[in-house]
């Protein structure tokens, strides 16, 4: 997702490790890709293709974890 040009820039409250309310501003990329059936399983399994959402933090936060989050779906 990488090559995936930032779509939106996204702001959320989030807490930190201590449980004080702290922001995040997300980059939100997405994209469809398209998944072939297996090598090997019959031809009457379709070929898929889904929707795929990256959520990442824009910056390293010092007092917790960096938000990074990627959603395949349906």
């Amino acid at each position: 997702m990488d090559e995936v040009a930032v779509k939106r820039l996204h702001r959320i409250e989030v807490r930190d490790g201590n449980g004080d309310p702290d922001q995040a501003v997300l980059e939100i990329r997405y994209r469809k890709i398209r998944i072939l059936r297996p090598i090997g399983m019959p031809k009457y399994y379709p070929a898929l293709t889904l929707p795929v959402i990256h959520a990442e933090e824009r910056e390293t936060p010092n007092n917790r974890n960096k938000i990074d989050w990627k959603s395949i779906g349906s």
